[in-house]
């Protein structure tokens, strides 16, 4: 309970967590009554101890802050620009520094580095002849392990087994096709990025149909979820498309305001991951994780710095049973890993045999192998299992 104007008032506010990694959220819960709501009440964080309108008044500027307009609710901050080290958040009134609840204490833990993925081996060379390729860019892994390729600059999707051979080319049909996903019977989704539509091929590599011309407007990433529900990155358009992958149907989009959505991957929980440029107000680009209804339920490389997660025109993304999200970073010429909750663990395909340049799709396969589309090198890249 506060004193506020010799009166005491009941608001609250209460942390998530009483300690974070370094890159994960926390959320306050914020409450306050009726006659102290404002439109500039706001939250702020502050290094502790000793920082902070600890009196109620300034003593400095805070490290992160957001306003809180109504009178309960939640707000989110990032910690991945915070060092680890002792923090205080502060509910406090109209722009000032009263307190319209006591102060919350929270740590902010240092993020474990991991060993990175290790090479395994790569197939592909440049070219227009079978099994080479010309800018590579999404791909896929299907149940059995077959990795797909939207091999764009020849207009064709081919299949590998696990072990680089060719198998299945699909071509005729498709201009400059971005991304590729396949189901859990093995049908395959092409967005075929030239004909803005989606073009979807049997197992066995026969022509099924095509759907979203006249929706889409330069798709450049595909999913399939467990339910056979079809998300396409419509990019053109700033949103996520949904069909239903059994008649190419058309389901309602997310429509979340979204900046140049990019690769596309749904994990097994049903959330939905997309890469975005500039999705936040202040710039910032970020992976961004829906829910089945298209609310944003976290983010990835908010707030980093380029040597500690921060992104640069992400390119695709993948997640692993173990709870590893992968993204592809065309900029840096590598591949940052993060854990679904938001701590940044390391980069990988920075140099030797595995070295990276201008990395573009990237897959997981059911046992945790990883995939990446090395489209500055015209192949595809096998990294083995996080350990």
């Amino acid at each position: 309970m506060v004193i506020l104007g010799g009166v005491a008032t009941s608001g609250t506010l209460r942390g998530s967590a009483a300690s974070v990694e370094q890159g994960e959220s926390i959320t306050f819960t914020y409450s306050t009554p009726s006659e102290t709501v404002t439109p500039k009440n706001w939250v702020g964080i502050y290094g502790d101890p000793g920082n902070g309108p600890v009196e109620q008044k300034y003593v400095g500027p805070s490290i992160l802050w957001q306003y809180v307009t109504l009178a309960s609710g939640t707000v989110t901050f990032s910690s991945g620009s915070l060092a680890a080290g002792d923090y205080s958040a502060f509910y406090l009134l109209n722009d000032g520094y009263t307190w319209l609840a006591d102060p919350v204490k929270f740590t902010v833990r240092p993020t474990p580095r991991t060993d990175p993925p290790v090479f395994r081996s790569a197939f592909g060379r440049a070219g227009g002849g079978p099994g080479q390729f010309s800018r590579p860019a999404g791909l896929a892994v299907d149940r059995i392990g077959q990795v797909w390729v939207a091999d764009t600059g020849n207009d064709r999707v081919q299949g590998f087994n696990r072990d680089g051979k060719l198998v299945r080319v699909l071509a005729g049909r498709l201009k400059a096709p971005e991304a590729v996903a396949v189901d859990s019977a093995g049908n395959v989704f092409v967005a075929d990025t030239g004909n803005n539509r989606v073009a979807e091929y049997s197992w066995w590599g026969g022509f099924v149909r095509e759907f979203g011309a006249g929706v889409l407007e330069n798709p450049r990433g595909v999913a399939v979820d467990a339910q056979g529900t079809v998300y396409v990155s419509d990019t053109g358009h700033q949103r996520v498309a949904r069909f239903n992958g059994q008649t190419g149907a058309q389901l309602a989009p997310i429509t979340e305001k979204m900046s140049s959505p990019q690769g596309i991957t749904v994990d097994a929980a049903g959330d939905i991951w997309v890469t975005q440029n500039g999705r936040l107000a202040n710039g910032d680009v970020a992976v961004v994780r829906y829910s089945r209804d298209g609310k944003v339920t976290g983010s990835l490389g908010y707030g980093q710095s380029s040597e500690f997660g921060g992104l640069s025109n992400p390119a695709g993304v993948a997640i692993d049973a173990g709870g590893n999200a992968f993204v592809t970073q065309p900029d840096f010429g590598w591949v940052s890993q993060f854990r679904t909750a938001g701590p940044f663990r390391a980069e990988f395909g920075v140099d030797g045999q595995g070295a990276l340049r201008f990395p573009q799709g990237i897959a997981v396969d059911a046992q945790g192998r990883i995939f990446v589309a090395d489209t500055g090198n015209s192949r595809i890249v096998h990294f083995g299992v996080v350990k």
